[in-house]
């Protein structure tokens, strides 16, 4: 237990600096400048990873580091591909390594699993959802990246190897039942103080 929160405190460290660089064409974001809301949903989600999954996305960041690459910059480039299609073609996509077909396939697996779960869990609690991102990446135009472009862009940034151990931990979590949408928002519910999603949600 101690040893995932030192990995989990390591990872969460390293984004944070990682996030401090990345340059908006917009200007430095108020996000960049939040700290605990960045910590929570953070948390939130690798609270719910097995140790193999923390240990392999720490030394990929930790290679990434020394390598001068900035993954949290590529995540939101890589979003790019399906915001602003034209941009990341010219822009991004000839200075960011290039997805495997394998990884690829992964990511598509992993999307198509989360999904469901989302779709499911706005419908369990309508108003905790609708206080999150749009589901779909159709939802983009709104003016909001999707859970469905977020996901992409970030698995992307993800080793072939991770994207493997995920989508095997995701499938065992359907077979047992179980939602990584239930789950993360047990955590986060949890870190903004209340007792459980229901409470949460009644507060809105």
């Amino acid at each position: 237990m101690e040893e995932k929160k030192a990995m989990i405190a390591k990872i969460i460290e390293i984004e944070w600096d990682m996030f401090q660089h990345v340059q908006n064409i917009g200007g430095r974001a108020s996000c960049q400048d939040d700290r605990e809301t960045f910590e929570i949903m953070r948390l939130s989600q690798y609270e719910n990873w097995t140790d193999a999954m923390l240990r392999l996305y720490l030394e990929h960041l930790l290679r990434s580091q020394q390598d001068g690459r900035n993954l949290i910059a590529e995540k939101y480039g890589r979003m790019m591909e399906f915001t602003e299609p034209q941009y990341y073609k010219e822009e991004i996509e000839p200075k960011i390594p290039a997805l495997s077909e394998t990884a690829r396939r992964l990511i598509e697996e992993i999307v198509q699993i989360l999904i469901p779960w989302e779709i499911d869990f706005c419908r369990k609690y309508p108003k905790l959802g609708r206080a999150g991102r749009p589901i779909l990446s159709t939802g983009d135009a709104s003016g909001f990246t999707s859970m469905e472009t977020y996901a992409r862009g970030e698995l992307a940034t993800y080793p072939e190897q991770l994207l493997q151990e995920y989508f095997d931990y995701l499938q065992e979590l359907r077979e047992d039942g179980k939602s990584i949408s239930v789950l993360d928002r047990e955590i986060m519910t949890k870190l903004y103080g209340y007792a459980t999603i229901q409470d949460a949600e009644n507060s809105l």
